[in-house]
Protein backbone atom coordinates (compact mmCIF):
# COMPACT_ATOMS: atom_id res chain seq x y z
CA UNK A 1 0.00 0.00 0.00
CA UNK A 2 1.45 3.70 -0.26
CA UNK A 3 2.76 5.44 2.13
CA UNK A 4 0.55 8.69 2.42
CA UNK A 5 -3.27 7.76 1.10
CA UNK A 6 -5.85 10.47 0.53
CA UNK A 7 -9.56 9.53 0.85
CA UNK A 8 -12.23 12.16 -0.28
CA UNK A 9 -16.26 11.58 0.80
CA UNK A 10 -18.57 13.69 -1.03
CA UNK A 11 -21.68 13.11 0.80
CA UNK A 12 -25.13 15.55 0.72
CA UNK A 13 -24.42 17.93 3.08
CA UNK A 14 -20.43 18.17 3.24
CA UNK A 15 -17.12 17.17 0.89
CA UNK A 16 -14.41 15.30 3.56
CA UNK A 17 -10.73 14.21 2.76
CA UNK A 18 -8.46 12.49 5.24
CA UNK A 19 -4.82 11.57 4.34
CA UNK A 20 -3.30 8.50 6.45
CA UNK A 21 0.33 7.41 6.54
CA UNK A 22 1.37 4.48 7.04
CA UNK A 23 4.59 3.53 9.59
CA UNK A 24 4.62 -0.26 10.16
CA UNK A 25 2.37 -3.81 8.75
CA UNK A 26 -1.22 -2.71 8.96
CA UNK A 27 -0.41 0.03 11.09
CA UNK A 28 -1.30 3.45 10.33
CA UNK A 29 -2.22 7.25 11.85
CA UNK A 30 -4.31 10.39 10.50
CA UNK A 31 -1.92 13.35 9.23
CA UNK A 32 -4.48 15.60 7.64
CA UNK A 33 -7.99 16.09 7.79
CA UNK A 34 -10.09 18.96 6.08
CA UNK A 35 -13.77 19.45 5.74
CA UNK A 36 -16.27 21.94 3.63
CA UNK A 37 -19.85 22.48 4.22
CA UNK A 38 -20.46 22.42 -0.03
CA UNK A 39 -24.18 21.37 0.45
CA UNK A 40 -24.23 19.72 -3.31
CA UNK A 41 -27.43 18.55 -2.38
CA UNK A 42 -29.04 22.00 -1.97
CA UNK A 43 -31.93 22.63 -3.85
CA UNK A 44 -31.96 18.50 -5.57
CA UNK A 45 -34.55 17.80 -3.64
CA UNK A 46 -37.11 19.78 -4.59
CA UNK A 47 -36.02 20.23 -8.48
CA UNK A 48 -36.06 16.53 -9.60
CA UNK A 49 -33.24 15.52 -7.58
CA UNK A 50 -31.22 17.82 -10.10
CA UNK A 51 -27.80 18.99 -8.78
CA UNK A 52 -27.81 23.27 -8.75
CA UNK A 53 -25.47 25.26 -10.33
CA UNK A 54 -23.91 27.21 -7.13
CA UNK A 55 -23.61 23.98 -5.22
CA UNK A 56 -21.98 22.29 -7.60
CA UNK A 57 -19.44 25.34 -8.20
CA UNK A 58 -18.83 25.23 -4.53
CA UNK A 59 -18.04 21.12 -4.88
CA UNK A 60 -15.66 22.22 -7.23
CA UNK A 61 -13.67 24.50 -5.29
CA UNK A 62 -13.28 22.14 -2.81
CA UNK A 63 -12.02 19.71 -4.49
CA UNK A 64 -9.56 21.81 -5.97
CA UNK A 65 -8.47 22.83 -2.73
CA UNK A 66 -8.36 19.35 -1.50
CA UNK A 67 -6.01 18.23 -5.01
CA UNK A 68 -3.20 21.10 -3.93
CA UNK A 69 -3.17 19.19 -0.40
CA UNK A 70 -2.71 15.92 -2.10
CA UNK A 71 -0.19 17.02 -4.64
CA UNK A 72 1.88 18.89 -1.34
CA UNK A 73 1.57 15.88 0.67
CA UNK A 74 2.59 13.49 -2.53
CA UNK A 75 0.03 10.87 -2.04
CA UNK A 76 0.36 8.06 -4.27
CA UNK A 77 -3.06 6.99 -3.91
CA UNK A 78 -6.63 8.75 -3.99
CA UNK A 79 -9.97 7.72 -3.33
CA UNK A 80 -12.76 9.69 -3.88
CA UNK A 81 -16.25 8.21 -3.24
CA UNK A 82 -19.54 10.18 -3.31
CA UNK A 83 -22.73 9.04 -2.39
CA UNK A 84 -26.36 9.75 -1.93
CA UNK A 85 -26.89 13.17 -3.56
CA UNK A 86 -24.92 12.06 -6.65
CA UNK A 87 -26.08 8.54 -6.90
CA UNK A 88 -29.78 10.14 -7.24
CA UNK A 89 -29.02 12.95 -9.50
CA UNK A 90 -29.81 12.56 -13.17
CA UNK A 91 -26.84 15.54 -14.30
CA UNK A 92 -24.19 13.80 -12.18
CA UNK A 93 -22.54 12.30 -14.98
CA UNK A 94 -21.51 15.91 -16.08
CA UNK A 95 -19.97 16.86 -13.07
CA UNK A 96 -18.16 14.06 -12.88
CA UNK A 97 -16.69 14.10 -16.10
CA UNK A 98 -15.84 18.12 -15.25
CA UNK A 99 -13.52 16.77 -12.09
CA UNK A 100 -11.64 13.84 -13.87
CA UNK A 101 -10.75 16.53 -16.93
CA UNK A 102 -9.84 19.10 -14.69
CA UNK A 103 -8.60 18.09 -11.54
CA UNK A 104 -7.75 14.57 -12.35
CA UNK A 105 -9.93 13.35 -9.45
CA UNK A 106 -11.78 10.32 -10.49
CA UNK A 107 -15.15 9.80 -8.43
CA UNK A 108 -16.50 6.79 -7.92
CA UNK A 109 -20.35 6.72 -6.91
CA UNK A 110 -21.30 3.87 -4.38
CA UNK A 111 -24.35 2.28 -3.75
CA UNK A 112 -26.36 2.42 -0.26
CA UNK A 113 -25.25 -1.31 0.40
CA UNK A 114 -21.65 -0.13 -0.03
CA UNK A 115 -22.00 3.02 1.69
CA UNK A 116 -23.48 1.31 4.77
CA UNK A 117 -20.73 -1.48 4.65
CA UNK A 118 -17.66 1.16 4.73
CA UNK A 119 -19.66 2.46 8.06
CA UNK A 120 -19.87 -0.72 9.31
CA UNK A 121 -16.36 -1.56 8.51
CA UNK A 122 -14.82 1.67 9.73
CA UNK A 123 -16.44 0.56 13.15
CA UNK A 124 -16.39 -2.56 13.65
CA UNK A 125 -12.35 -2.04 13.54
CA UNK A 126 -12.23 0.96 14.98
CA UNK A 127 -14.44 0.48 18.13
CA UNK A 128 -13.51 -1.15 21.47
CA UNK A 129 -14.12 -4.46 20.52
CA UNK A 130 -18.10 -5.34 19.69
CA UNK A 131 -20.08 -8.78 19.13
CA UNK A 132 -23.52 -7.78 17.89
CA UNK A 133 -24.92 -4.38 16.79
CA UNK A 134 -26.43 -2.27 14.30
CA UNK A 135 -24.59 0.95 13.10
CA UNK A 136 -27.13 3.96 11.77
CA UNK A 137 -24.82 6.77 9.47
CA UNK A 138 -27.88 9.29 9.04
CA UNK A 139 -26.85 11.40 6.17
CA UNK A 140 -28.32 14.34 4.12
CA UNK A 141 -30.15 12.30 1.66
CA UNK A 142 -30.32 8.97 2.98
CA UNK A 143 -29.61 6.44 6.11
CA UNK A 144 -27.68 3.77 6.03
CA UNK A 145 -27.71 0.46 8.60
CA UNK A 146 -25.28 -2.10 8.95
CA UNK A 147 -26.18 -5.50 10.77
CA UNK A 148 -22.76 -7.00 12.82
CA UNK A 149 -23.04 -10.60 14.17
CA UNK A 150 -20.54 -12.07 15.90
CA UNK A 151 -18.19 -9.55 14.81
CA UNK A 152 -19.39 -9.95 11.11
CA UNK A 153 -20.69 -8.01 8.75
CA UNK A 154 -24.25 -9.74 7.84
CA UNK A 155 -26.32 -7.36 6.07
CA UNK A 156 -26.86 -4.02 4.94
CA UNK A 157 -29.59 -1.86 4.05
CA UNK A 158 -29.91 1.99 2.86
CA UNK A 159 -33.35 3.76 2.83
CA UNK A 160 -33.66 6.93 1.19
CA UNK A 161 -34.26 9.74 4.04
CA UNK A 162 -31.60 12.07 4.75
CA UNK A 163 -31.62 15.46 7.18
CA UNK A 164 -31.39 17.65 3.56
CA UNK A 165 -34.04 15.68 2.00
CA UNK A 166 -36.64 16.06 4.86
CA UNK A 167 -35.48 20.11 5.49
CA UNK A 168 -36.37 20.75 2.08
CA UNK A 169 -39.27 18.14 1.96
CA UNK A 170 -40.87 19.36 5.58
CA UNK A 171 -39.39 21.44 7.96
CA UNK A 172 -38.51 24.09 5.16
CA UNK A 173 -42.53 24.15 4.19
CA UNK A 174 -43.18 24.30 8.16
CA UNK A 175 -45.84 20.82 7.29
CA UNK A 176 -46.90 19.47 10.54
CA UNK A 177 -45.16 16.93 12.50
CA UNK A 178 -47.03 14.22 12.38
CA UNK A 179 -46.96 14.03 8.72
CA UNK A 180 -43.56 14.01 9.37
CA UNK A 181 -43.09 11.24 11.50
CA UNK A 182 -45.69 8.94 9.31
CA UNK A 183 -43.47 10.07 5.98
CA UNK A 184 -40.57 8.49 8.43
CA UNK A 185 -42.49 5.58 9.92
CA UNK A 186 -43.36 4.69 6.14
CA UNK A 187 -40.30 4.83 4.94
CA UNK A 188 -38.18 2.38 7.83
CA UNK A 189 -40.88 -0.29 7.37
CA UNK A 190 -38.71 -2.04 4.62
CA UNK A 191 -35.92 -2.40 7.77
CA UNK A 192 -35.83 -6.35 8.24
CA UNK A 193 -36.87 -7.41 12.08
CA UNK A 194 -33.01 -8.65 12.16
CA UNK A 195 -31.58 -5.56 11.97
CA UNK A 196 -33.41 -5.05 15.74
CA UNK A 197 -30.25 -4.75 18.70
CA UNK A 198 -30.05 -3.16 22.10
CA UNK A 199 -26.50 -1.68 20.94
CA UNK A 200 -26.79 1.22 18.28
CA UNK A 201 -23.36 2.24 16.77
CA UNK A 202 -24.21 6.04 15.61
CA UNK A 203 -22.08 7.25 12.91
CA UNK A 204 -21.98 11.02 10.88
CA UNK A 205 -22.44 14.50 12.01
CA UNK A 206 -25.52 14.46 13.18
CA UNK A 207 -25.42 11.66 15.69
CA UNK A 208 -21.93 12.87 16.77
CA UNK A 209 -23.49 16.10 17.39
CA UNK A 210 -26.17 14.68 19.64
CA UNK A 211 -23.08 12.72 21.76
CA UNK A 212 -21.36 16.16 22.33
CA UNK A 213 -24.37 17.78 23.41
CA UNK A 214 -25.01 15.03 25.99
CA UNK A 215 -21.24 14.97 27.30
CA UNK A 216 -21.76 18.54 27.56
CA UNK A 217 -24.74 18.02 29.36
CA UNK A 218 -23.33 15.40 32.26
CA UNK A 219 -19.89 17.51 32.29
CA UNK A 220 -18.30 14.33 30.94
CA UNK A 221 -14.64 14.33 31.86
CA UNK A 222 -13.07 13.24 28.32
CA UNK A 223 -14.30 15.48 25.09
CA UNK A 224 -12.99 12.44 22.85
CA UNK A 225 -16.35 11.92 21.04
CA UNK A 226 -15.30 8.62 19.54
CA UNK A 227 -16.07 5.45 22.07
CA UNK A 228 -18.62 7.24 24.13
CA UNK A 229 -22.00 5.12 25.42
CA UNK A 230 -24.92 6.09 26.98
CA UNK A 231 -28.22 5.02 27.92
CA UNK A 232 -31.01 5.99 25.39
CA UNK A 233 -33.58 6.35 28.05
CA UNK A 234 -31.65 8.49 29.59
CA UNK A 235 -31.34 10.86 27.30
CA UNK A 236 -34.16 10.24 25.03
CA UNK A 237 -36.31 13.36 26.68
CA UNK A 238 -33.45 15.90 26.00
CA UNK A 239 -33.64 14.68 21.93
CA UNK A 240 -37.16 15.20 21.85
CA UNK A 241 -36.79 18.50 23.19
CA UNK A 242 -34.73 19.80 20.71
CA UNK A 243 -36.90 17.99 17.95
CA UNK A 244 -39.83 19.76 18.62
CA UNK A 245 -38.24 23.16 19.24
CA UNK A 246 -38.45 25.68 16.34
CA UNK A 247 -35.12 27.17 15.39
CA UNK A 248 -35.16 30.36 16.92
CA UNK A 249 -35.57 28.57 20.54
CA UNK A 250 -32.43 25.96 19.28
CA UNK A 251 -29.52 28.56 20.74
CA UNK A 252 -30.51 27.58 23.77
CA UNK A 253 -29.27 23.90 23.53
CA UNK A 254 -25.69 25.17 22.75
CA UNK A 255 -26.05 23.37 18.99
CA UNK A 256 -22.92 23.66 16.43
CA UNK A 257 -23.82 26.50 14.50
CA UNK A 258 -22.99 24.17 11.27
CA UNK A 259 -25.40 21.61 12.71
CA UNK A 260 -28.50 24.20 13.32
CA UNK A 261 -30.25 23.88 10.41
CA UNK A 262 -30.42 19.95 10.40
CA UNK A 263 -30.22 18.80 13.84
CA UNK A 264 -34.04 18.60 14.07
CA UNK A 265 -33.97 16.65 10.86
CA UNK A 266 -31.23 14.01 12.09
CA UNK A 267 -33.46 13.74 15.32
CA UNK A 268 -36.78 12.91 14.08
CA UNK A 269 -34.72 10.05 11.69
CA UNK A 270 -32.87 8.85 15.02
CA UNK A 271 -36.14 9.09 17.05
CA UNK A 272 -38.13 6.68 14.51
CA UNK A 273 -35.50 4.55 13.43
CA UNK A 274 -33.68 3.88 17.34
CA UNK A 275 -37.65 3.03 18.63
CA UNK A 276 -38.26 0.52 15.74
CA UNK A 277 -34.71 -0.98 16.29
CA UNK A 278 -35.36 -1.42 19.98
CA UNK A 279 -31.90 -0.17 21.40
CA UNK A 280 -30.91 0.83 24.47
CA UNK A 281 -27.40 1.18 24.40
CA UNK A 282 -25.74 4.22 22.28
CA UNK A 283 -22.15 4.04 21.15
CA UNK A 284 -20.75 6.65 19.28
CA UNK A 285 -18.16 6.19 16.68
CA UNK A 286 -15.98 8.58 15.38
CA UNK A 287 -15.48 6.96 12.37
CA UNK A 288 -16.76 6.17 9.25
CA UNK A 289 -17.03 6.04 5.18
CA UNK A 290 -13.83 7.74 4.92
CA UNK A 291 -12.39 5.12 7.32
CA UNK A 292 -14.19 2.31 5.77
CA UNK A 293 -12.89 2.66 2.33
CA UNK A 294 -9.53 2.78 3.76
CA UNK A 295 -9.69 -0.37 5.94
CA UNK A 296 -10.97 -2.14 2.92
CA UNK A 297 -8.07 -1.19 0.80
CA UNK A 298 -5.47 -2.18 3.64
CA UNK A 299 -7.11 -4.80 4.81
CA UNK A 300 -7.82 -6.59 1.69
CA UNK A 301 -6.23 -9.48 1.94
CA UNK A 302 -7.18 -10.18 5.63
CA UNK A 303 -11.61 -10.24 4.83
CA UNK A 304 -11.49 -6.22 5.81
CA UNK A 305 -10.59 -7.47 9.58
CA UNK A 306 -7.63 -6.54 11.86
CA UNK A 307 -6.19 -9.52 13.20
CA UNK A 308 -7.89 -10.60 16.77
CA UNK A 309 -6.11 -8.59 19.28
CA UNK A 310 -4.64 -6.44 16.95
CA UNK A 311 -5.03 -2.92 18.73
CA UNK A 312 -4.36 0.46 16.39
CA UNK A 313 -3.79 3.19 18.35
CA UNK A 314 -1.70 1.32 20.32
CA UNK A 315 0.46 -0.18 17.31
CA UNK A 316 0.24 3.36 15.86
CA UNK A 317 1.79 4.83 18.72
CA UNK A 318 4.88 2.48 19.89
CA UNK A 319 5.81 3.06 15.95
CA UNK A 320 6.79 6.59 16.93
CA UNK A 321 9.16 5.68 20.39
CA UNK A 322 11.56 3.15 21.08
CA UNK A 323 11.45 2.21 24.57
CA UNK A 324 9.64 -0.33 27.00
CA UNK A 325 9.84 -1.55 30.22
CA UNK A 326 7.43 -4.17 29.30
CA UNK A 327 9.23 -6.76 29.99
CA UNK A 328 9.13 -6.28 34.07
CA UNK A 329 5.73 -5.38 34.39
CA UNK A 330 4.16 -8.81 34.34
CA UNK A 331 6.35 -10.38 36.38
CA UNK A 332 6.20 -7.91 39.03
CA UNK A 333 2.12 -8.08 38.93
CA UNK A 334 2.35 -11.79 39.53
CA UNK A 335 5.08 -11.26 41.89
CA UNK A 336 3.13 -8.82 44.19
CA UNK A 337 -0.43 -10.68 43.78
CA UNK A 338 -0.74 -11.62 47.14
CA UNK A 339 -0.62 -8.02 48.38
CA UNK A 340 -2.28 -6.28 46.15
CA UNK A 341 -5.23 -8.80 44.46
CA UNK A 342 -5.99 -6.61 41.57
CA UNK A 343 -7.96 -8.66 38.96
CA UNK A 344 -5.93 -9.92 36.74
CA UNK A 345 -8.03 -8.25 33.74
CA UNK A 346 -6.06 -4.73 34.18
CA UNK A 347 -2.92 -6.83 33.55
CA UNK A 348 -3.81 -5.97 29.86
CA UNK A 349 -4.06 -1.87 30.85
CA UNK A 350 -0.89 -2.24 32.97
CA UNK A 351 1.15 -3.55 30.05
CA UNK A 352 -0.28 -1.04 27.46
CA UNK A 353 0.50 1.72 30.08
CA UNK A 354 4.11 0.27 29.55
CA UNK A 355 4.32 0.08 26.64
CA UNK A 356 3.50 3.72 26.14
CA UNK A 357 5.09 4.98 29.58
CA UNK A 358 7.88 7.49 26.90
CA UNK A 359 5.41 8.60 24.46
CA UNK A 360 5.90 12.02 25.50
CA UNK A 361 9.38 12.03 24.66
CA UNK A 362 8.48 12.11 20.83
CA UNK A 363 7.50 16.13 21.88
CA UNK A 364 10.12 16.48 24.96
CA UNK A 365 11.97 15.02 27.27
CA UNK A 366 10.86 17.37 29.82
CA UNK A 367 7.80 17.14 31.19
CA UNK A 368 7.23 13.66 29.35
CA UNK A 369 4.48 12.24 31.75
CA UNK A 370 2.16 15.00 30.80
CA UNK A 371 2.62 15.39 26.89
CA UNK A 372 2.44 11.27 27.32
CA UNK A 373 -0.69 11.47 28.80
CA UNK A 374 -2.27 14.51 25.89
CA UNK A 375 -1.32 11.50 23.58
CA UNK A 376 -3.29 9.01 25.42
CA UNK A 377 -6.20 10.95 25.88
CA UNK A 378 -5.84 12.13 22.17
CA UNK A 379 -4.62 9.12 20.23
CA UNK A 380 -5.89 6.13 21.86
CA UNK A 381 -9.17 6.32 20.36
CA UNK A 382 -9.24 2.75 18.34
CA UNK A 383 -10.04 -0.44 20.17
CA UNK A 384 -10.03 1.40 23.58
CA UNK A 385 -13.21 2.23 25.93
CA UNK A 386 -13.21 5.53 27.33
CA UNK A 387 -12.56 3.70 30.92
CA UNK A 388 -9.58 2.34 29.57
CA UNK A 389 -8.06 5.36 27.47
CA UNK A 390 -8.22 7.24 31.17
CA UNK A 391 -6.94 4.85 33.31
CA UNK A 392 -3.58 3.85 30.94
CA UNK A 393 -2.89 7.77 30.46
CA UNK A 394 -3.77 8.40 34.43
CA UNK A 395 -0.83 5.77 35.09
CA UNK A 396 1.44 7.19 33.40
CA UNK A 397 0.89 11.07 34.19
CA UNK A 398 1.53 10.05 37.59
CA UNK A 399 4.22 6.86 37.42
CA UNK A 400 7.37 7.85 39.19
CA UNK A 401 6.14 11.05 40.62
CA UNK A 402 3.56 10.01 43.33
CA UNK A 403 1.02 8.07 43.74
CA UNK A 404 -2.77 9.68 42.24
CA UNK A 405 -4.69 10.59 45.46
CA UNK A 406 -8.35 11.04 45.64
CA UNK A 407 -7.98 14.88 44.39
CA UNK A 408 -6.02 13.70 41.05
CA UNK A 409 -8.78 11.37 40.22
CA UNK A 410 -12.14 12.94 40.88
CA UNK A 411 -12.53 14.89 37.52
CA UNK A 412 -12.28 10.95 35.97
CA UNK A 413 -13.67 9.07 38.86
CA UNK A 414 -16.84 7.36 37.09
CA UNK A 415 -14.81 6.09 34.45
CA UNK A 416 -11.94 4.45 36.98
CA UNK A 417 -11.68 1.70 39.06
CA UNK A 418 -11.24 1.90 43.49
CA UNK A 419 -8.40 4.29 43.75
CA UNK A 420 -6.48 0.99 45.40
CA UNK A 421 -6.25 -0.11 42.19
CA UNK A 422 -5.48 2.73 40.57
CA UNK A 423 -2.42 3.02 43.05
CA UNK A 424 -1.37 -0.46 42.72
CA UNK A 425 -0.93 -0.55 39.08
CA UNK A 426 0.88 3.14 39.40
CA UNK A 427 3.47 1.83 41.48
CA UNK A 428 4.06 -1.52 39.78
CA UNK A 429 4.66 0.47 36.41
CA UNK A 430 7.01 3.07 38.13
CA UNK A 431 9.03 0.20 39.76
CA UNK A 432 9.07 -1.25 36.56
CA UNK A 433 10.50 2.15 35.47
CA UNK A 434 13.36 2.41 37.76
CA UNK A 435 14.61 -1.22 36.95
CA UNK A 436 15.30 0.79 33.53
CA UNK A 437 16.88 2.93 35.14
CA UNK A 438 20.49 2.00 34.19
CA UNK A 439 19.15 1.12 30.55
CA UNK A 440 21.08 -2.06 31.14
CA UNK A 441 18.62 -4.64 29.73
CA UNK A 442 19.01 -6.72 32.72
CA UNK A 443 16.99 -9.68 33.43
CA UNK A 444 15.39 -10.21 37.16
CA UNK A 445 14.07 -12.61 39.25
CA UNK A 446 11.47 -11.05 41.59
CA UNK A 447 9.99 -13.09 44.94
CA UNK A 448 8.08 -12.10 47.71
CA UNK A 449 8.36 -12.95 51.48
CA UNK A 450 7.98 -11.90 54.91
CA UNK A 451 6.72 -8.43 53.65
CA UNK A 452 9.56 -8.23 51.57
CA UNK A 453 9.72 -8.18 47.91
CA UNK A 454 13.38 -9.26 46.52
CA UNK A 455 14.92 -8.37 42.98
CA UNK A 456 17.90 -10.40 41.89
CA UNK A 457 20.07 -8.26 38.82
CA UNK A 458 23.31 -9.61 37.25
CA UNK A 459 24.15 -6.55 37.54
CA UNK A 460 25.30 -3.27 40.37
CA UNK A 461 22.54 -1.13 39.03
CA UNK A 462 23.25 1.97 40.97
CA UNK A 463 20.67 4.07 39.59
CA UNK A 464 17.79 1.89 39.66
CA UNK A 465 18.39 1.54 43.83
CA UNK A 466 18.52 5.01 44.19
CA UNK A 467 15.13 5.53 42.10
CA UNK A 468 13.29 2.47 44.06
CA UNK A 469 14.29 4.43 47.51
CA UNK A 470 12.21 7.26 46.37
CA UNK A 471 8.92 5.71 45.24
CA UNK A 472 5.82 5.84 47.14
CA UNK A 473 4.37 2.60 48.12
CA UNK A 474 0.51 1.83 48.44
CA UNK A 475 1.29 -0.81 51.57
CA UNK A 476 4.14 -1.25 54.07
CA UNK A 477 6.90 -3.61 52.42
CA UNK A 478 10.38 -3.50 52.00
CA UNK A 479 11.58 -3.99 48.53
CA UNK A 480 15.70 -5.13 48.19
CA UNK A 481 17.35 -5.30 44.88
CA UNK A 482 20.67 -7.62 45.06
CA UNK A 483 23.22 -8.68 42.84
Amino acid sequence: MAKRTAIIDIGSNSARMVVFEKSSHLTYHLIKEVKSRVRISEGAYENGGVLQKIPLQRTYDALEGYKNIIKTLKCRKVFCVATSALRDAPNSRDFIKKIEQDLKIYIKIIDGKKEAYYGGIAAKNLLMPIVDATTIDIGGGSTELALIENRKITDTLSINIGTVRLKELFLDKKIDRDEIENYIKNKIQEIPQKFKNHNLIVIGGTTRSLSELIMKKIEYPLETVHGFRYKLDEHIAHMRDIKYTDTINLKRFNIKKERVDTIREGLYIFDEISKKLESKEIITSGVGVREGVYLCDLLRNYNHSFPQNFKLSLRSLTDRQNNSIVRYTKELFYALEYLHQVDEKYLDILTTSAKLYNIGMVLNYYEKNLHSFYFIINGLNYGFSHDEKILIALLIKYHMKKLPSTDDLKAYKNLLPDIKIVNWLSFILSLSNCLHKDLADDKFTFKYENHTLYIKSHKKLYLAKECIKKLAKPATFAIVLTQ
